[in-house]
């Protein structure tokens, strides 16, 4: 990457699931709850494909956290690649 571009992409790492587990972690049981809910209601009427990987993501961040929108979206986690 080079200008503008280079100059913004201040990301040194690949760590993209420390943060977010960190806050699913700080969550009380009712504001998993609410995520949870809020998720599935957003995603929608989104391809499953999309729905299943962004599971995948929640998994990475925290494995409670990708059961849960799995379970909000009713999919099984035996459909999510691990």
């Amino acid at each position: 990457m080079e200008g503008a571009a280079d100059h913004w992409n201040h990301r040194t790492d690949d760590d993209y699931y420390s943060q977010p587990g960190k806050l699913f972690r700080m969550m009380s049981e009712e504001q998993k709850k609410a995520l949870f809910g809020n998720t599935a209601r957003a995603m929608g009427d989104a391809p499953k494909e999309i729905k299943v990987r962004h599971i995948g993501n929640c998994f990475k961040a925290d494995p409670a956290y990708g059961q849960g929108v799995a379970e909000a979206l009713g999919i099984p986690m035996s459909d999510v690649p691990k």
